[in-house]
């Protein structure tokens, strides 16, 4: 027998089925840490992708309805003050009462006491996003407006755009984010409340893309 063969280790079956379970473990291993990491990244990138602010000039101004404890009022004064457009839509509530008063009718007091002109309220009924472009058209067609800019929330920017423009593609849309430049939407972890705005929103986005942007889209009066 040529001594290079007897020099070659020979495993016995035992070592050679444990051997063969080694390979397997690490393999799975090596597939667990390249899809946690590449999991990781992906949700490192999610509260950049879900933010939009590319405001352009048009005719109004829409603040969506919601949004507590965000400045999408003020970011819709700096827009006008600005010269982005001639008014402001503001979206509020009727169908809940505060007090004896409605949101709009709140609103529209605010609106009266400190004198803000250029201001309009626009009556809403809708409990999401999907519903509001209904309330919206009513108060684009009695300000005769064919553009709007969408002023909303930093990380709901995204999904409220697509859905105007799916549910009213007759007219032109932008966005602009409620704190813009002040999001740092690439470190929305590094602050809890931003972490859970960035979640809730980001299941949100996923059911529009699977759900809603596949029902009837136009909105149909």
């Amino acid at each position: 027998m040529p001594e290079s063969q007897l020099d070659t280790p020979v495993l016995t079956p035992d070592a050679a089925a444990k051997f063969s379970r080694w390979r397997r473990r690490f393999a799975w291993f090596v597939l667990f840490v390249a899809a946690l990491a590449g999991t990781l990244w992906l949700l490192s990138k999610v509260g950049h992708f879900l933010v939009i602010h590319a405001p352009e000039r048009s005719d109004v101004l829409v603040v969506l309805e919601g949004g507590g404890g965000s400045s999408r009022f003020e970011q819709a004064l700096r827009l006008h003050k600005a010269g982005y457009a001639p008014l402001i839509l503001v979206d509020a509530d009727v169908t809940r009462d505060y007090y004896g008063k409605s949101e709009a009718d709140l609103l529209l007091d605010y609106i009266q006491r400190e004198r803000l002109h250029s201001i309009e309220v626009c009556p809403t009924v809708a409990d999401s996003t999907y519903n509001e472009p209904k309330d919206v058209e009513r108060c684009m067609k009695m300000a005769g407006a064919t553009s709007a800019i969408i002023v909303t929330s930093d990380f709901h920017t995204r999904r409220a755009l697509e859905t105007f423009r799916k549910r009213l593609p007759q007219y032109q849309w932008s966005v602009a984010a409620s704190s813009w430049p002040g999001n740092a939407a690439e470190q929305y972890w590094k602050h809890r409340w931003w972490a859970k705005a960035v979640l809730e929103e980001a299941q949100k986005y996923v059911w529009w893309e699977l759900v809603d942007r596949w029902r009837t889209g136009a909105v149909l009066n």
